[in-house]
Parts: structure tokens; C-alpha cells; sequence
């Protein structure tokens, strides 16, 4: 797969994402592919990650943002390209459906390609760029871990 392939896929897949046609993606994944998040900043509490594994692992991911937001626009802006991985840069804005409020992040993916079939994508966004939102805010302690 040529990088400009590498391209046009990674587009394609988002254009579908920003529609919600979930099911359209999923016959470009690999049975083994993974979808690592990372939203937020990792050195507080405010952040979010998670690996979403196989194409229902992607299902449910894309299922839960079509759940959560109203995403206006998800928009590549640098593709770097090394062997089988594209790196990819860019930003979206969507409505959080709960509270009607307008987020917008800069963003990056890592996609990592397998016989023309995504085998891995791993994205980075940090909820302070561009975002007003207020923090959640949890009275939820975590015990301390007992010695065994």
C-alpha cells in the first residue's frame, strides 16, 4: 500500500466516522487490530484511555462516540509516513450530546497498515486545547492498596 493509498484510506475512514457509518469501517480492520485512545491530560485525573480490540472492540468504540457526540467535523491536516505507519494530524469540533456543549481538539493518530487493512490506530487528543469545558468533578476515592 503506497503512502497516498496509506492517504485516501485514512480519509475515507474518518469521513465515514464524521457520518456515522460505522458499519462501512469495519471490513477495513484486521480481525487482530487494535484502537488504543488517549483523550485528556495524562498527568491529572481528567483523562480518558482505553484499547478497543478486533473489529467489535472498533464497533463499540464508534458506537459510543455516535452515542456521546454530535461531531461536526473531523478534519486531517499532516499525513508523515514511515514504512507501514501514517501519522496524522488535524482537529475536530463536535457538541457533547449530555450538555450541549461545543468541544474542539487538535489531534493525532498513529495508523499502522497490514496488507492494505488497518492493524493498529492509537490516538492522542488533549481536552485542553480548545476546550471550556468544565471538569467533571467526583467525590469517588480510590482506596489505598492493601499489602498481601
Amino acid at each position: 500500500m503506497t503512502d497516498k493509498q496509506q492517504e485516501v484510506l485514512i480519509s475515507e475512514i474518518i469521513e465515514m466516522i464524521e457520518r456515522g457509518n460505522i458499519e462501512a469501517i469495519l471490513p477495513f480492520l484486521e480481525n487482530d487490530s487494535e484502537i488504543h485512545i488517549c483523550l485528556g491530560n495524562q498527568l491529572y485525573s481528567d483523562s480518558y484511555t482505553a484499547t478497543f480490540m478486533g473489529p467489535s472492540g472498533a464497533e463499540n468504540f464508534l458506537s459510543l462516540c455516535d452515542q456521546f457526540l454530535d461531531i461536526f467535523h473531523i478534519t486531517p491536516s499532516d499525513f508523515f509516513h514511515e514504512n507501514n505507519k501514517t501519522i496524522v494530524r488535524g482537529d475536530m469540533e463536535c457538541q457533547i450530546m449530555a450538555t450541549g456543549q461545543i468541544w474542539s481538539s487538535r489531534w493525532m493518530q498513529i495508523w499502522t497498515f497490514s496488507d492494505g487493512q488497518v492493524l493498529k490506530l492509537r490516538m492522542f487528543s488533549d481536552s485542553e486545547t480548545g476546550s471550556d469545558l468544565e471538569k467533571p468533578q467526583s467525590d469517588l476515592k480510590i482506596p489505598a492498596a492493601r499489602p498481601h
